[in-house]
């Protein structure tokens, strides 16, 4: 600049101070970050300010203050909602829009009709069918008891671990209903690694596990193909994560096997012989995936972020082309409030943990969300009762239409502690997703045990840190009130297999534990 321009500017910049003071304004001088910290240790009585850190179940310590000038997003920029490399949303509207409010149900109760009859006049627009229902016995009980929702206009879904057996029977049901199959958008659910963990029958019965699930995997891709091009709108198969989480898996641990799932159809729908101008991203399209949702909305919403960055790096590594210009991700995520994080003792702060967990899938960006009855875990059937399931929908209601969280394109963007979270999820979940494709994939890491070998670490480590207080459940462990009723436990699925679902409570709520 000119020594006149400097001048002018000087000059310029006096004639404002003038009138600030005459106006009575006061500036102050704004802090440094090394202010802050000297001023956080001072009030620690000389401390050092690692002692406000926080480790997360992955490893991943999160700090009290996060600043432009600490963890700034400048050399690894998160980039606008729907572009590269999509943190911030799969489209550039994120969910303005709104999401997909789901509630599950089990059709082979009869009061599930009227449940459903409820549901689909109070806000609820799509059903998930509980996963478990046989193909001959209830297709007759499926057809009552998503007739009404058919009808309603609401959308149907079967829960992650059908088969493409289960898939064909509700096509018939949909068919005999007078749905157009071209126009339904139904998620299917075929998952064979899902129907493993959750128990139900499968190829845990092969002789050779790993073939099985092989085999079980190319048949479902095959089929998948066929019912796309019948069924052009529907997303036939999927990768749930949450059962994993439910298992004890960490966030990272889920996220890894969520992808491994991934990348599991990629390969098999490329060894479809007859599929086709089907591509990577076409592939892509024709897979639906699953994460759990915590009880602390930034992690659950850095999960759903760090999702969309891993499955954009696989699909690079693909060959897609996704920073091209104009270029959206074809991934569809659902998030399902954590079973595992469910408390028998004193249920109703599940509803808390419930709104933090749909809070975070919201800013995370979830295409649809399902809350689970705050009532759940001691339920005789995994959809709770009339209460608990009136209360998981209203919770998604008030978010959306008092609260107004979708009306604004990806939330959480410029927080510095979310764009830092969510790039460190990114990097343990791949880290684990590594580990599984080190062990041949999804399908030789379920059958060699390595992935439950892994999810039990993960939930051995979770259960000394809620043992040493280090990891606080509300009313299970703090803040308990001695006259809280324990709800029944519900009975066991005989058919489950070691890998369960393993409640975090479980342990305060089947012993003496002490607590404070």
């Amino acid at each position: 600049m000119s020594e006149t321009g400097t001048e002018i500017g000087a000059a310029a910049s006096a004639t404002a101070s003038a009138a600030e003071r005459s106006a009575g304004v006061v500036r102050f001088d704004e802090p440094s970050h090394q202010d802050w910290e000297s001023a956080a240790v001072a009030a620690l009585g000389g401390e050092p300010l690692s002692g406000l850190d926080s480790t997360l179940l992955d490893g991943i310590v999160t700090s009290p203050l996060y600043t432009p000038s600490e963890h700034g997003t400048e050399n690894d920029p998160a980039g606008l909602p729907g572009s590269f490399p999509f943190a911030r949303g799969a489209a550039a509207t994120s969910n303005r829009a709104g999401w997909e409010i789901r509630q599950t149900h089990d059709v082979r109760r009869a009061e599930t009709p009227d449940a459903v009859a409820v549901d689909t006049t109070a806000g609820v627009n799509a059903i998930t069918v509980a996963r478990g229902w046989d193909v001959e016995l209830h297709a007759a009980a499926l057809a009552a008891g998503i007739a009404g929702a058919a009808a309603a206009g609401a959308t149907i879904h079967l829960a992650a671990g059908t088969t493409p057996a289960h898939a064909e029977a509700f096509a018939a049901v949909l068919d005999e209903a007078g749905t157009d199959l071209r126009a339904a958008s139904s998620w299917l659910g075929i998952d064979p690694a899902a129907r493993f963990v959750t128990g139900w029958i499968g190829p845990s019965d092969a002789s050779n596990r790993s073939e099985g699930f092989a085999a079980e995997v190319s048949g479902a891709a095959d089929a998948a193909v066929s019912m796309s091009q019948r069924w052009p709108a529907t997303t036939p198969l999927e990768s749930d994560g949450s059962v994993f989480a439910d298992a004890g898996a960490s966030d990272a641990g889920e996220l890894g096997a969520a992808l491994a799932g991934g990348l599991m159809w990629l390969r098999a729908l490329s060894d479809v012989a007859d599929r086709g101008d089907l591509g990577v991203a076409a592939a892509s399209g024709l897979v639906g995936f699953t994460l759990s949702g915590g009880p602390d909305p930034f992690v659950t919403a850095a999960k759903c972020r760090a999702l969309r960055v891993c499955w954009t790096r696989v699909l690079q590594a693909c060959g897609v082309d996704l920073a091209a210009e104009g270029r959206q991700l074809p991934l569809k995520l659902h998030a399902v409030t954590s079973t595992a994080m469910l408390a028998r003792r004193d249920p109703w702060v599940n509803m808390l943990r419930s709104t933090a967990a749909c809070f975070g899938a919201i800013i995370g960006g979830a295409d649809a969300i399902t809350v689970q009855p705050f009532d759940a875990a001691g339920a005789v059937t995994p959809d709770g009762g009339p209460l608990g399931l009136r209360v998981a929908a209203n919770t998604q209601l008030m978010l959306a239409e008092e609260s107004r969280v979708g009306a604004v394109i990806d939330p959480g963007g410029g927080s510095w502690y979310l764009e830092e979270l969510t790039a460190q999820m990114a990097r343990e979940a791949w880290q684990r997703f590594q580990s599984i494709e080190a062990a041949g994939g999804m399908c030789d890491a379920l059958a060699s045990g390595q992935l439950y070998s892994d999810v039990a670490t993960d939930r051995a480590r979770r259960d000394e840190a809620i043992t040493a207080g280090q990891r606080v459940l509300v009313g299970v462990n703090e803040f308990v009130a001695d006259d809280e009723h324990v709800a029944e436990a519900p009975p066991q699925n005989a058919t489950s297999p070691r890998w369960g679902l393993h409640r975090w409570a479980a342990a305060y709520e089947n012993s003496s534990h002490e607590h404070r």
